[in-house]
C-alpha cells in the first residue's frame, strides 16, 4: 500500500519538515563533536522508546482489569506501540558507538573498584545479547497486542480468562525486560551507581508519559468529559484522570523511597548520584519536576476540574513535561562533560519529528496496522 502525496496534509508535512531539519542539524552536529551529540540522542530515543513500552504496559493491565479508562484510550494507545521499531532503531547510533556513551565500553582499566567489579555483566558482547533479547521480547508482546482479537470485547468467562493469563505473563516477561534494559542504558550510565528499585522506578515512568499522550489524544478527538465513565454519574474524564493519578502516585512513591534508603543508609557512592543532580543547574530541574508534581496533585483531587475539557487537557500536559523532565533529569547529568546544548534541541527535532509522524500516522490509518501485520504473518510462513 503506497501513501499518496496528496493524502499527506499541512500538519503532517510539517512534522516530516521539521524532523529533517533536526536530523540535518544532528549530521552537522556529529562532524562538529560526534559524543556531544549522541549523548543528546541518546536521551531523546530513551524518552520516546518509554512511551511504546509504557503504553505496552498499560493496554496488558487494562487487558487483566477492564475498564472504560482502557476502552477510550486503545487507538492512541496501540498507535504509540506501533512506534515501537523505530524507537528501537533510533539507539542504533548509540551501539555503532557504545564507548561514546557508557564509560565501561570506553576505558574499563579507568573505572573505580567498585565498577570494575561489574564488568563482567557490562561488558559490550554481553550488551548486546541482552539488548537483541529485550527486542525479541518486545516485538512478540506487541504482535499480539496489536493482533485483531486484542480489542475485540470478551464475551465468555473463558475468553476473558485466557485474555487475563496472557496478559499477566506478558507483564511478568514485560517487567524482566524492562529492568534489564533500564539497568544497562540507564543505571550503566554511571556504573559505580546501584539502585534495585530502578526498574520499577522506570517501568511506572513510562506508564505516566504513555498514558498522558493517550489522554491529550482523547481530549483533542472528543469531548471526554461529556461521555459516560465506568460508574453512575461519573464522566468519562474522571476515570482518565483518576488512572493517571494513579501511576503518578506509584511513580512518586517509588522515586521517593529510592531517595530515603539511600539517603537513610548513608550510602556515599549512591548519595553522589542525588549530589550530581542537585548542581550545575540540575536543581533547577529537580525543582521543576518537584512543582510538575505538586500542580497535578492538587488538580487531580477536584472533581471540577476533571470534569473541565481544559482541566484535563492541562493536567496530562503538565504530566507528560513533568515526566519528561524526570528523565532528562536522571539520564542527562551522567554525561558531565557535555551539558545541554543545541545537538540536544536538534535531536528532539530530528528524533521527535519522526516519531510523531509515525504515531500520528497510525492513529489516523489504525487499519494499515492490521494490513502491515497481517503482510508479515503471510511472509513468515511463506518462507517458513
Amino acid at each position: 500500500m503506497k501513501i499518496g502525496l496528496d493524502r499527506i496534509d499541512r500538519p503532517f508535512r510539517w512534522m516530516l519538515a521539521v524532523a529533517a531539519v533536526g536530523l540535518l542539524l544532528c549530521i552537522l552536529g556529529l562532524l562538529l563533536g560526534a559524543q556531544a551529540t549522541i549523548c543528546g540522542w541518546v536521551t531523546m530515543a530513551l524518552f520516546l522508546l518509554g512511551l511504546s513500552l509504557g503504553a505496552m504496559t498499560i493496554m496488558m493491565i487494562h487487558g487483566l482489569t477492564g475498564g472504560r479508562w482502557g476502552d477510550a484510550a486503545l487507538p492512541p494507545l496501540r498507535a504509540m506501540v506501533a512506534t515501537l521499531p523505530l524507537a528501537l532503531v533510533l539507539l542504533l547510533p548509540v551501539l555503532v558507538r557504545p564507548d561514546f556513551v557508557f564509560p565501561w565500553a570506553a576505558d574499563p582499566a579507568a573505572l573505580t573498584e567498585t565498577a570494575r567489579h561489574k564488568l563482567a555483566y557490562l561488558n559490550v558482547p554481553f550488551f548486546l545479547v541482552r539488548f537483541a533479547v529485550c527486542v525479541i521480547v518486545w516485538f512478540v508482546l506487541a504482535w499480539f497486542l496489536l493482533g485483531p482479537t486484542a480489542t475485540v470485547p470478551v464475551k465468555t468467562a473463558q475468553q476473558r480468562r485466557a485474555r487475563s493469563m496472557g496478559c499477566a505473563a506478558g507483564l511478568v516477561v514485560h517487567g524482566f525486560a524492562v529492568s534489564v534494559f533500564s539497568t544497562d542504558w540507564m543505571l550503566s550510565l554511571e556504573p559505580n551507581f546501584y539502585s534495585t528499585i530502578y526498574g520499577m522506578l522506570e517501568a511506572s515512568a513510562e506508564t505516566i508519559g504513555a498514558y498522558a499522550v493517550a489522554v491529550l489524544v482523547l481530549a483533542a478527538r472528543r469531548s471526554i468529559e461529556t461521555m459516560p465513565g465506568g460508574a453512575e454519574r461519573v464522566e468519562l474524564s474522571e476515570d482518565v484522570a483518576n488512572m493517571l493519578f494513579g501511576l503518578m502516585l506509584t511513580w512518586a512513591y517509588l522515586a521517593f523511597m529510592q531517595w530515603l534508603i539511600i539517603w537513610g543508609g548513608d550510602l556515599p557512592v549512591e548519595i553522589h548520584w542525588y549530589m550530581v543532580r542537585a548542581r550545575n543547574g540540575w536543581q533547577f530541574v529537580l525543582w521543576l519536576i518537584a512543582l510538575q508534581f505538586v500542580l497535578p496533585f492538587a488538580g487531580f483531587l477536584s472533581r471540577d476540574l476533571k470534569r473541565s475539557h481544559a482541566g484535563i487537557v492541562w493536567l496530562a500536559a503538565i504530566t507528560l513535561a513533568g515526566h519528561f523532565a524526570d528523565l532528562l533529569w536522571r539520564v542527562r547529568p551522567a554525561f558531565a562533560g557535555f551539558g545541554l546544548s543545541w545537538p540536544d534541541l536538534a535531536a528532539l527535532a530530528g528524533a521527535g519529528g519522526l516519531w510523531t509522524a509515525l504515531f500520528v500516522f497510525a492513529l489516523r490509518e489504525p487499519e494499515r496496522i492490521a494490513a502491515w501485520r497481517e503482510r508479515l504473518a503471510r511472509g513468515r510462513f511463506a518462507n517458513g
